[in-house]
């Protein structure tokens, strides 16, 4: 699920962000672990409109595999991985659409969302507004867990 537009680091055979981006690696106590470009901006969610999805990661696939969302109306994921290893998740769609990504120990708000990591028993939640409609693949980029079948399609109506 590699893009040309994906950042990754130079570790992982990929290549750095131009610039101005940043890439700023947040570390949740051993949680969870955020990947984002740049330092700002997303809105919190009301409650009452929020389109909440539960997303569970185990090895190797994500349950749902499909996760359908209403464009226009805010978007509340969270993701548990009851695996026994840290998995990801990573969608094109995300990389430039404004995140609020949370769990017990983080709260950070984002232009857009390069990769988001859950450790084994972590948790973490992604707030996001979607507006682009289309079917959009998403993954767990940790070396050969996609080709293992961890992945899904993001698809907003």
């Amino acid at each position: 699920m590699r893009s040309s537009t994906e950042t990754s680091g130079a570790g992982r055979g990929g290549r750095w962000p131009s610039l101005p981006a940043v890439l700023a690696r947040v570390v949740l106590g051993g949680a969870c672990s955020v990947f984002v470009l740049g330092a700002a901006a997303a809105q919190p969610l009301s409650p009452g409109a929020v389109q909440d999805r539960r997303v569970e990661m185990v090895e190797f696939a994500f349950r749902p595999t499909v996760i359908v969302l209403e464009s226009g109306r805010p978007v509340r994921l969270r993701f548990t991985n009851r695996g026994q290893i840290a998995h990801q998740f990573e969608s094109a769609y995300l990389k430039n659409v404004p995140v609020l990504i949370a769990s017990p120990s983080l709260h950070v708000e984002a232009p857009g969302l390069d990769v988001l990591r859950v450790a084994p028993g972590g948790e973490a939640r992604l707030e996001f507004l979607p507006r682009r409609r289309g079917r959009f693949r998403f993954a767990c980029t940790i070396e050969g867990h996609q080709e293992a079948g961890m992945r899904g399609i993001l698809e907003v109506r």
